[in-house]
């Protein structure tokens, strides 16, 4: 016997578009199999709505079945974890739709698509999804309303705004159920994106590694300040420590035999003696930058901040070198907020071991800088003395600042001090920290950002990596770790106003502005403002909805509640439900007892009231026949045009198939308005 077919015509178009809606975000970012799939299936379903074949059977169902699981482990090598676990889902879900029969297979497809769109949240959870994945949930919604309705005189678009009105009303819940439910960690650890390509700042510095980076304008970080925000000078934000040098590449290192402990701090650990003296030395009265940063995904650990950051919150450490490490890979945006305090820096001592790695040089490599900076140490009282040295020397040589130098070929440092003198900051900066190093002054090489755009609608930073930096830090005397910049001799511009000035004043500048398109950042244009528009919503959905964790709500309900306990966050949570209830309640109450009148209804009542005030007053109660069987008694002239109205109204509203048109509409207001005229 033939299967019929449950749902409702009026719901079919919003379930295909359900099916589609929901499995799209896999679709664009999955193997190609899976849109075929999906396509192949709602081809299917078309064609059985057509009447032009039967569903396929048991057999069919399962061979598409096993296809799908075969062709999803050959992609991903599993059938677990987030990507390979969403992109069978979804293809099952493909597979559910192609059952639908019966009325409960449709809540199975329905229920299931609540799930796949969730899914979408893993990898993505920008304000962009987030609507995408409401609309998916309206959708669905709709289906719902839809499968329950029977087909005499429903409406597809009656269904749309019905589910539209269920959303709009789940939301101040929503935000209630947000605001007041404390913050858990989920029992699980997913790992989401954990294979994905390494991006931004790498743990080394070779010559022209830092110059690639600065030739992206993609997003490295955010910072939003609490009070001044330093000047763009000042803007240094640190975030490798460098300090073995092989030859040709910096790296990070450490002196032999310390441990872990002994240089790395972590929130709630013991606290090293180089903390404590930082900790020691600060003081109210000194200047601090109190900000939040909100870190692009790198798959790695180092972060980024100003000199001397001391972390309030977060899932991060602090290295006596002063930069900051996350605890964990950062493999999604991640937000700390940091105090940064530069006047404690003289406070971390110098080891005689750091010292030594401080000083140390690869045997061979760099005989000419070596003697120059020799010479500088002989005509010097002090190490700062050598440093200006240097430092004029870059400045009164014919060096150049480009983000395309010419290959270092045999020796790095010799090739570019006294050959091609053309480089980017980290040239600067290593040949600037191997000759300090020459000249006895312990020295290491620091990477980073440099600078910041700040998005004109708000009061928060952005970050490219077209801000990579590289500069040096030599340790003086009484000074601690000092902070010499030996770009800014050559290329003062870059400092005090950014890489997109220091580029026009270069020979190649001009060129490389168009050819990595970073003029359309600060054209003032219409792409620069909508852009500042896109980043401001974006930063604000990530500090007030992505970052509402355990701590910002602690902050939160201490502003409202005052004191935090359980026992007030369950009393505010059931007044707050309780009082939407109450105001849902009243709503229906209201919107109950002023019904809005149906299109036919309206028509009826104003025949009816404009007899009533050219006649004897009507009864309410009348049907369309009796109203025209009235108007005919005391009207005898337009007995026939109230006829001819209470037919054709009585074809059109109570037609059993489909609503009245805009035509037959327009055709039943002139037959009243020929009536109108008999009345008169």
């Amino acid at each position: 016997m033939a299967r019929i077919y449950q749902v409702p015509s009026h719901t079919r178009l919003w379930l295909a578009l359900a099916v589609l809606l929901c499995s799209l975000p896999q679709l664009v970012k999955g193997p190609p199999w899976q849109a075929g799939l999906l396509l192949l299936v709602i081809l299917i379903r078309w064609l059985v709505e057509q009447q032009r074949m039967t569903l396929p059977g048991r057999m069919v169902r399962s061979l598409l079945l096993i296809g799908a699981v075969v062709l999803t482990f050959y992609s991903f090598g599993r059938l677990y974890g987030p990507e390979a676990g969403v992109a069978l889902l979804v293809s099952l879900f493909a597979l559910k739709y192609l059952e639908v029969v019966q009325q409960r297979d449709a809540y199975v497809v329905i229920v299931l698509g609540y799930f796949v769109c969730a899914t979408a949240l893993l990898f993505s959870q920008a304000p962009g999804m987030f609507l995408y994945v409401v609309l998916c949930m309206t959708v669905l919604t709709t289906c719902l309303v839809g499968i329950n309705h029977s087909d005499t005189r429903a409406s597809g678009l009656l269904h749309g705004r019905r589910a539209l009105v269920i959303t709009l009303q789940a939301i101040p819940l929503m935000v209630v159920l947000f605001l007041l439910v404390p913050r858990v960690a989920p029992l699980w650890n997913m790992q989401v994106g954990g294979d994905k390509a390494r991006t931004g700042m790498s743990d080394s510095m070779s010559p022209g590694q830092i110059s690639e980076l600065s030739e992206s304008a993609e997003l490295a970080f955010r910072v939003d300040f609490q009070g001044d925000m330093p000047p763009r000078a000042q803007r240094y934000w640190r975030g490798l420590t460098l300090s073995h040098y092989d030859g040709r590449t910096w790296q990070q290192a450490v002196p032999q035999g310390q441990p872990e402990s002994e240089y790395l701090y972590q929130r709630g650990s013991e606290k090293p003696d180089w903390y404590k003296r930082l900790e020691g030395r600060r003081s109210p009265d000194q200047q601090y930058y109190r900000y939040q940063v909100i870190a692009e995904p790198t798959q790695r650990r180092w972060l980024f901040s100003l000199d001397v950051p001391f972390p309030l919150y977060g899932d991060v450490s602090l290295a006596k070198d002063m930069r900051l490490v996350a605890n964990q890979p950062v493999s999604e945006r991640f937000a700390y907020r940091v105090d940064s305090v530069p006047a404690v820096s003289a406070a971390i001592n110098l080891t005689s071991q750091e010292r030594q790695l401080m000083l140390s040089l690869p045997e061979g490599a760099g005989r000419k800088a070596r003697g120059l900076a020799h010479q500088w140490r002989l005509e010097s009282d002090s190490a700062s003395d050598i440093a200006q040295r240097a430092l004029d020397y870059f400045r009164d040589q014919p060096f150049h600042y480009t983000l395309r130098p010419p290959r270092l070929t045999v020796d790095p440092v010799d090739d570019f001090l006294f050959r091609t003198r053309r480089g980017f900051c980290e040239h600067y900066a290593s040949s600037f920290t191997f000759l300090m190093r020459a000249a006895g002054v312990p020295a290491r090489v620091v990477v980073g950002y440099q600078g910041g755009e700040r998005n004109e609608l708000g009061s928060h930073l952005l970050v490219r990596q077209y801000d990579a930096h590289a500069w040096s830090e030599i340790w003086l005397g009484g000074h601690g770790w000092t902070r010499v910049d030996p770009t800014g001799a050559v290329a003062p511009d870059r400092i005090e106003l950014g890489l997109r000035e220091a580029l026009e004043n270069s020979e190649d500048g001009r060129d490389l502005l168009d050819d990595l398109g970073l003029r359309r950042f600060s054209d003032g244009g219409l792409f620069a403002k909508v852009s500042q528009l896109m980043d401001y919503v974006d930063f604000r959905w990530q500090t007030w909805v992505l970052g509402y964790d355990s701590a910002f709500q602690s902050e939160f309900l201490e502003d409202l509640l005052g004191a935090v306990s359980p026992v007030r966050i369950a009393i505010a949570l059931i007044v707050a439900v309780t009082l939407l209830m109450v105001l849902y309640a009243l709503f229906l109450l209201w919107h109950g007892g002023n019904e809005r009148l149906t299109l036919m209804e309206r028509e009826y009542w104003r025949l009816h009231q404009r007899a009533s005030e050219r006649g004897r007053p009507l009864e309410a109660g009348l049907t369309p026949m009796q109203l025209c069987q009235v108007i005919s008694e005391q009207w005898p002239q337009a007995a026939i045009a109230a006829d001819n109205w209470a037919k054709y109204y009585q074809k059109l509203h109570y037609d059993p198939v489909s609503l009245p048109n805009k035509q037959q509409k327009r055709h039943l207001r002139s037959l009243r308005n020929r009536l109108y005229k008999l009345l008169d």
